[in-house]
């Protein structure tokens, strides 16, 4: 309606018209789409909606720079191609719409608004779906109706189309746990969305109109769940196309609908990889390598919530080859396992758990410590329980390693004697081997050592304190260890002093504590590294996506950090290696290394209910270039649990040492390391160090 004074205005002059037709055009649309805007919040009005202002004030809280966008963050091996798992609470990954071929970009939005790159008085269809998307609208009404005319068109004032465009298409979901467009071409069709041919970008098209069906169900337009239906949906976009010009009929007739992937490979989940079942292939197992991504970006800066939400890509240490080799050895739900056919029962939970280090960075290769990432992690340290932490294992003879390491470094040398038959100690504690010691009371400390006696190295810990035990054990990187009463009292990185008996006494030095696989492993790596200690790690690389080019990008401080330190005296290390490469020869372990120079040290511990059994056995060593520690046991406890193979006793000859030398086997083989000999001995410390007790015969 116009007044009188309208009524009343001069008509423009004719010449003035022909010399402003631009701005006459101008003058006409903006009035055009006035009178249709108020037409449309009239109407509004008229059924009920409530003054539109109440939603101008909060416009700016409703943009699409204000909302949360979380993405997934994705975590691969170390070949930067094998993806290990997914994180996130929405199964999303955002992609700049730019980098889309242009006629993808209108496949995809052919069939839900072919007119949106036009103009509209009141705002395209697809900028109203959109906001209906980030307001979570549920329902019709008036009012709701009035907001998003009144949001769409502020956004479509501030936005380009294309910017709109990236919006919607990365919010949308296609079906299939799919959110945005890109996970939906790889929900679909195994890539990424700037690999989308039309034909394919024209299924994902159809499929936004309904992406799910009856009960969360596949939607009506997936091609592998209703062909038909997915076909005349899928050809009504391309034919949308046609009607605007974006294809030729020709083209159109070219096309063929598209062969999509099974849904039964695609994970819905926005967070998978954490937990796998029983029979799954090998290799699949790296639920708990999670817990120390989490731990190791966390002290980086990224915390949890952060990086399931934050898009990074995360390439760890982890060789896929690896993992799955010492899986194949480890995991008793494998058939052909080293753990195959164990017998359960109650309190006997026969498992294995395995590391594999990289000597010169610490890199963790493989790490096996159960299916389950939020379950007991029989490798690793578990925060919780009764007692605050566990996941250790008594190291037996493993611990020696250490042991002999503090011998050498107080001045003793591996010739050096030491009492070696059992005896009772002024506390009444039985101290014996598990074996006769020939030696009696004069063992050299490398017989001691390569026969895994108990009793030399409860002198050594007596002669030299048990805290000088310990210390060395730390430097090298036992980072944990619990006591008889399971209380772990490393993690605090207080000091035990070097002859103190508390927390740790004398038995440390025949291995009694429980120390952890990683942490064991890390230990030994030291010592093959000519004592430098190395942290053991997780995270190699982390990087997040550039917003304007879709491309990932290093981000900055984050990822891999080597700090090398000199942990042991690299003469030290060497005289250790020498001990272990001896012990490798006096079980017969060198012939299984087909040639390959090896150190080895294993261990046991006796069971509490059956003497004649074991709860704990291990196979620690390592070849010039990896390290590999072994621990198969009652994951259920201290009572004794049977080795499959022969139905014996589960012994550090055993179950432990055929994983390992299975693995480092296949493993060296298949990645072609050549042999390489080990360090010489540097033959440090005394033959007569005054704290040996040894009694000649």
């Amino acid at each position: 309606m116009t007044s009188d004074a309208d009524n009343n205005q001069p008509a423009p002059d004719a010449d003035v018209l022909e010399s402003h037709p631009v701005r006459t055009r101008k003058r006409r649309s903006r009035r055009k789409t006035l009178l249709v805007a108020l037409t449309v919040l009239v109407v509004l009005l008229a059924g009920g909606a409530v003054a539109g202002t109440l939603y101008v004030d909060s416009i700016d809280e409703l943009l699409p720079e204000s909302l949360p966008v979380p993405q997934v963050t994705t975590i691969f091996a170390a070949d930067g191609t094998t993806q290990l798992a997914q994180l996130g609470t929405e199964n999303r990954s955002v992609i700049p719409m730019d980098i889309l071929p242009e006629k993808v970009r209108q496949a995809l939005i052919a069939g839900e608004d072919k007119d949106f790159f036009e103009g509209s008085a009141t705002a395209s269809t697809l900028t109203r779906e959109y906001i209906r998307l980030a307001t979570q609208a549920s329902d019709d009404s008036n009012s709701v109706k009035l907001r998003e005319v009144i949001l769409a068109r502020k956004l479509e004032d501030k936005y380009t189309k294309l910017e709109i465009l990236g919006f919607f298409l990365n919010l949308v979901e296609f079906g299939r746990g799919a959110v945005g467009v890109e996970k939906a071409a790889e929900a679909y069709f195994g890539k990424s969305a700037r690999d989308l041919t039309v034909a394919e970008a024209a299924v994902l098209g159809g499929i936004i109109k309904a992406p799910y069906g009856d009960q969360a169900g596949p939607s009506i337009y997936d091609p592998q769940a209703h062909p038909a239906e997915a076909k005349a949906r899928w050809t009504y976009v391309l034919d949308s196309m046609v009607d605007k010009g974006w294809l030729t009929a020709a083209e159109r007739d070219q096309l063929q609908l598209p062969q999509v992937r099974d849904a039964a490979t695609v994970s819905s989940a926005a967070q998978w990889g954490i937990k796998i079942e029983p029979g799954t292939p090998a290799g699949k197992a790296t639920g708990n390598v999670l817990n120390y991504v989490f731990a190791e970006l966390a002290a980086q800066g990224i915390s949890p919530d952060e990086l399931r939400t934050g898009g990074y890509r995360i390439t760890t240490s982890i060789d896929p080859q690896a993992q799955a080799l010492l899986e194949t050895q480890s995991r008793p739900d494998l058939p052909g396992s080293q753990l195959a056919g164990r017998k359960a029962a109650v309190g006997q939970d026969l498992q294995a758990a395995g590391v594999v280090l990289d000597n010169a960075t610490g890199r963790v290769l493989a790490y096996y410590g159960g299916l389950d990432g939020t379950g007991t992690d029989v490798a690793g340290l578990n925060v919780g329980g009764p007692k605050g932490s566990f996941g250790g294992h008594p190291a037996g003879a493993t611990m020696e390693v250490y042991s002999l390491a503090a011998a050498l470094e107080s001045g003793a040398s591996l010739k050096s004697r030491w009492r070696g038959a059992a005896f009772t100690t002024e506390e009444g504690a039985k101290i014996g081997n598990s074996t006769a010691a020939p030696c009696a009371d004069y063992c050299s400390l490398q017989e001691s050592f390569t026969a895994g006696y108990n009793v030399p190295f409860y002198w050594v810990a007596r002669q030299i304190g048990p805290g000088t035990i310990v210390k060395t054990a730390q430097r090298a990187g036992i980072t944990r260890m619990w006591t008889a009463e399971g209380r772990e009292m490393l993690g605090s990185g207080s000091a035990q002093d070097d002859t103190a008996r508390a927390p740790f006494d004398r038995p440390v030095g025949y291995g009694a504590y429980p120390v952890t696989v990683l942490d064991n492993a890390a230990g030994v790596a030291t010592i093959a590294n000519g004592g430098r200690y190395n942290a053991p790690h997780f995270v190699f690389k982390v990087e997040r996506k550039d917003t304007v080019t879709g491309e990932f990008r290093i981000v900055p401080g984050a990822g891999e950090r080597l700090r090398p330190v000199q942990a042991v005296r690299r003469q030290v290390a060497d005289d250790v290696t020498y001990a272990m490469g001896q012990t490798a020869q006096a079980h017969g372990f060198q012939a299984a290394a087909h040639g390959r120079p090896i150190a080895v040290q294993t261990g046991s511990w006796t069971a509490t209910d059956d003497a004649a059994l074991n709860s704990d056995a291990w196979t620690v060593g390592f070849t010039r270039q990896l390290t590999v520690a072994v621990w198969t046991g009652n994951a259920a406890g201290s009572v004794g649990v049977v080795d499959p193979v022969g139905g014996g006793a589960v012994t550090g000859n055993g179950a432990p040492y055929r994983i390992w030398s299975g693995f480092v086997s296949a493993y060296s083989e298949a990645k072609g390391m050549a042999p390489e000999k080990l360090a010489d001995p540097a033959h440090v410390g005394r033959d007569d160090f005054p704290g040996a007790n040894g009694v000649a015969r």
